[in-house]
């Protein structure tokens, strides 16, 4: 027996970001260009006619998606489902709610046909046919998850697939640095399934032979820069993995400029240079001057640059000072686990009666809400 299927993960519909413009319909015209590339992906898996698709996690982009992007995702899933395609959905980190009293937004396509999404707290598993499809979704707490993961199994005389949302344990690169994420320990990957789909990773990534990150469909960061995006095409039991790419805006970084012992005008001569070395039309764009001294610093032309860069779809400029690493706010920082870290802090605060542990529950309660 074989069996072919589409991986895919890391939708995020309804994500913005990289300003405020507008699309022709009036709205975000980011969070439209991942609309765009999800319908695109759609049309090649139609095209494919896989037996099934898998989503591996963040479908939606947040817990509560506007009421546009609801419909939206419906009338595609529909689509799909509607040409004969089932779908297997997990939640991921950005989707699933932190509290229980919330609901979760995959609970209304549950009742689509053909339409599966895992989203309990639990570990569940869908049959089509000979093909099981373990499914474990994004967790409430880390202890849940610990838990479900005592009745990962692969069943016998199968195919097997196990499909989870977190960081493969062990490797930092999988982590996106966000509060909510989960461990997926690699003890899991050794179990016995053919293939492992993972979500969360957004770069398409063969953690072992057949266990695979199929990346997102569009770039959410600068950290993205570079990066392929789309989704995998793969066979059973002989393991064949093919990346289809999706359409996506281009991002582009420009030549990091080293303002070292320059004066003035030989710094402008240098920003007119890079800013015209490429086509910035309707791209995202990001320049970096590193090395500036104070008065440089302070003398950026940056309303020439703003006119020269007008046509970008989006135009940042890192700017560092001579031996001071500068913070670009809008890009995730590698800070792992933004908890643990604070504990790590509060720990080491050498002050008098500081009551370390209600102060670490207090936190724990204030990043859950703002996680919410």
């Amino acid at each position: 027996m074989s069996v072919r299927f589409i991986h895919m993960a890391d939708t995020h519909l309804g994500a913005g970001g990289f300003g405020n413009k507008l699309s022709e319909n009036g709205v975000n015209q980011r969070e439209e260009d991942i609309c765009n590339a999800f319908s695109y992906m759609i049309d090649k898996i139609i095209e494919l006619r896989p037996d099934f698709v898998i989503h591996a996690g963040d479908l939606f982009h947040m817990v509560r998606p506007t009421n546009r992007i609801i419909d939206f995702a419906f009338k595609e899933l529909i689509r799909l489902t509607g040409a004969g395609i089932s779908i297997v959905v997990i939640s991921g980190n950005h989707d699933a709610p932190r509290q229980r009293s919330v609901g979760h937004v995959l609970s209304i396509i549950e009742n689509l046909p053909d339409v599966y999404p895992v989203f309990r707290n639990k570990y569940e598993v869908i049959d089509f046919g000979d093909v099981s499809i373990g499914c474990l979704p994004h967790c409430l707490t880390p202890e849940i998850l610990r838990e479900q993961m005592d009745n990962i199994r692969p069943l016998n005389s199968r195919i097997n697939i196990l499909v989870a949302h977190g960081v493969a344990a062990g490797i930092d690169k999988f982590s996106m640095a966000e509060l909510s994420e989960e461990e997926i320990p690699s003890s899991i990957f050794q179990s016995g399934f053919h293939y492992t789909a993972l979500g969360h990773y957004h770069k398409y990534t063969r953690v072992e032979r057949n266990v695979c990150y199929s990346g997102s469909t569009e770039r959410l960061s600068f950290g993205e820069l570079g990066e392929e995006k789309g989704f995998l095409e793969v066979t059973l039991p002989d393991l064949k993995i093919t990346f289809h790419p999706v359409p996506t805006r281009d991002m582009i970084q420009l030549d990091t400029i080293d303002a070292k012992n320059m004066d003035y005008d030989q710094l402008e001569q240098k920003i007119n240079e890079n800013l015209s070395s490429q086509d910035l039309e309707d791209k995202i764009v990001r320049m970096k001057i590193i090395n500036l001294s104070e008065p440089l610093y302070g003398n950026l032309p940056v309303k020439d640059i703003r006119a020269k860069t007008s046509q970008a779809f989006y135009f940042k400029l890192q700017a560092e000072r001579e031996g001071i690493k500068s913070v670009e706010l809008g890009e995730r920082m590698r800070f792992g686990r933004l908890l643990d870290e604070f504990k790590a802090f509060v720990e080491k605060r050498p002050i008098a009666n500081l009551e370390r542990e209600e102060l670490i529950r207090l936190a724990k309660k204030y990043f859950n809400q703002v996680g919410e």
